[in-house]
């Protein structure tokens, strides 16, 4: 009499876990596309909990794309996400929150000045671990809805934004006293690391331009938010401040802004040079 042999049994120890796609919600800010392939988009996004994101919108410039207009640079957007192999998500819905685009793309001095926020954000975030960037997202979602609504002058958003965005990074545009011995100043001198009273100014070989007590006053403002202040001052000193706050910005980044080349002023851009 022969003994039955005991059933087979399947072993799964050496079979391969296959692992789901991880899918996640959050909010984002659209900075720019890039297109991919014949139909499909990279959306490059800075989201209310993770950070800068880029992920694809599959099809979206098919005519029937289910994205719509929804994923165009500027609108504030609910998005679900499928995070795969990589850090490329896949975008698999979208809800509009606030349709920014279409207000802030009918105004070219709002478009440009928008472009110029977009890169900057995109910039100062990108290496920035998702958990420092919140503050970053509130900024610019506030910078962009001003844009969109015309509550102030674009070029006066624009000053604020960069002002408050790189007092973010730890890079102040401006301060309301001397950094080397602390006197406050009507009048004083500026350089990329803040401001110097007129006699500090005389010891240091950092590049300076001199501010005027309406100039200094502007610069606080921008720094304190005080609204009346900023859109009262007259347009040949708002234009000063712009561009020494946009050479500043530079200056910090180590790179210059592209978007710049569209940004329409009265007066020429310079470039601050590290080490000078």
């Amino acid at each position: 009499m022969t003994t039955p042999s005991p059933p087979k049994t399947t072993s799964t120890t050496n079979k391969p876990t296959v692992s789901t796609p991880k899918t996640y919600t959050d909010h984002a800010l659209i900075l720019r596309t890039q297109n991919l392939g014949e139909a499909d988009r990279i959306i490059i996004m800075l989201t209310r909990n993770n950070g800068i994101t880029h992920a694809v919108a599959k099809s979206i410039r098919k005519p029937n794309s289910k994205f719509g207009a929804r994923l165009e640079p500027y609108m504030h957007v609910a998005l679900s996400l499928t995070q795969g192999r990589g850090t490329l998500r896949t975008i698999t819905q979208t809800t509009t929150l606030h349709a920014y685009t279409a207000p802030i793309m009918g105004d070219y001095t709002a478009y440009t000045t928008a472009a110029v926020i977009a890169e900057t954000c995109e910039t100062l975030t990108t290496n920035t671990p998702p958990e420092e960037t919140p503050p970053h997202y509130t900024l610019t979602h506030g910078a962009l809805a001003a844009l969109a609504h015309k509550k102030h002058h674009p070029h006066h958003i624009l000053a604020r934004y960069l002002t408050q965005a790189m007092q973010l990074a730890g890079w102040p545009l401006t301060t309301t006293t001397c950094i080397h011995c602390g006197t406050p100043t009507p009048t004083s001198y500026h350089t990329p690391h803040g401001t110097l009273c007129p006699t500090c100014a005389h010891t240091t070989t950092t590049p300076l331009t001199p501010l005027n007590t309406q100039e200094t006053t502007y610069l606080n403002a921008l720094t304190t938010g005080h609204w009346d202040t900023i859109d009262k001052t007259p347009t040949h000193t708002t234009q000063k401040i712009l561009n020494l706050i946009l050479n500043t910005t530079q200056y910090h980044l180590e790179t210059p802004l592209k978007t710049l080349t569209h940004l329409e002023t009265k007066t020429p851009w310079y470039w601050y040079k590290k080490g000078t």
